[in-house]
């Protein structure tokens, strides 16, 4: 009986020992990473089994951490000037060609019915489809970039 409880109470005390404590893991404001037992919000589980020392963070780690944060902000924020500023020229190039478009077919049409009453003979068109160059030049543009 006393080897039984002698073997219950060191698997007892051996499976104690194995199963450690969850540590956490973030990152503070200043940018260093801190550990913790207790979880924190956006904290992640790390692969570390005790927690490690504690170290503070000084007034220039914390400035250095707030300048690299301002510096990031910056970035993004001329990115994101720089994608709407692309966005703005697409966007007027594109009214740009639309306009462009509807003028060439606006002048499309007063060509054929310039020609039409030109060319008729009481209504009846002497030289069916047939409008001179500019006509054929202008339908090539159309269709080369009015697509």
């Amino acid at each position: 009986m006393i080897k039984f409880i002698v073997a219950s109470h060191l698997l007892f005390y051996a499976a104690t020992n194995t199963i450690a404590d969850t540590i956490y893991q973030w990152s503070d404001p200043w940018g260093q990473i801190q550990y913790s037992k207790t979880p924190v919000p956006g904290a992640m589980v790390s692969d570390l089994t005790e927690l490690p020392e504690a170290l503070e963070t000084t007034e220039q780690q914390k400035q250095e951490a707030m300048v690299r944060k301002l510096q990031e902000l910056r970035q993004k924020n001329l990115q994101r000037i720089q994608q709407q500023g692309i966005q703005e020229r697409s966007k007027a190039q594109a009214l740009e060609t639309k306009n462009h478009c509807n003028h060439l077919r606006n002048l499309m049409t007063d060509i054929q019915l310039y020609n039409l009453w030109q060319y008729s003979i009481y209504g009846a068109p002497l030289f069916t489809g047939y409008y001179g160059h500019l006509q054929y030049d202008l339908s090539k543009e159309i269709h080369s970039k009015c697509r």
